[in-house]
């Protein structure tokens, strides 16, 4: 709600729909994907995360997913490319498993790190749902995940305008 605030102080006239819901095979119904241009990803659980990848994938919608920044520091190691290559990344290596058994094994732009997030930095956590262990984040490193997916995105869709 806040960024859509934000978006519509900048253009008034955009139209913006919001969610307030987990995306869930039995939420699928609220997202109508043919009139979406692209899809970005920023989701944290692991079993939805993996599901709208594949859903993306299956329906062939044009999508870029944000993996994991907990622990990671440095924003110089931050790479956009295929979720094949994600390296050093446990978010990705465990969508990744997951994908490989529904048949998916590339064709997801992904933003990651190639930083390696020390032991030191993992806290086990086991009895919080959805989560076995905890990574800290540090306030500038989703940030500029979401920028490198906003890049990524925007630059798609001008290419693709100026091809057509």
């Amino acid at each position: 709600d806040v960024a859509a605030d934000r978006i519509r102080s900048i253009d008034p006239t955009i139209q913006i729909n919001t969610y307030r819901v987990f995306y869930l095979p039995e939420t699928t119904h609220l997202f109508d994907f043919s009139q979406y241009d692209y899809v970005i990803d920023a989701i944290d659980t692991l079993a939805p995360k993996v599901y709208l990848l594949h859903q993306a994938v299956e329906r062939n919608i044009p999508i870029a997913s944000s993996m994991g920044s907990g622990g990671k520091l440095d924003p110089t190691q931050v790479k956009i490319d295929d979720i094949s290559k994600s390296d050093y990344c446990k978010l990705a290596r465990m969508v990744r498993k997951r994908l490989h058994k529904l048949g998916v094994r590339k064709g997801i732009t992904v933003v990651y790190s190639a930083e390696v997030v020390s032991r030191e930095r993992v806290e086990i956590t086991e009895g919080e749902q959805n989560k076995k262990s905890n990574v800290g984040t540090v306030s500038y490193m989703p940030a500029v995940f979401g920028c490198c997916l906003a890049s990524h995105v925007i630059r798609q869709l001008i290419n693709n305008e100026r091809s057509e």
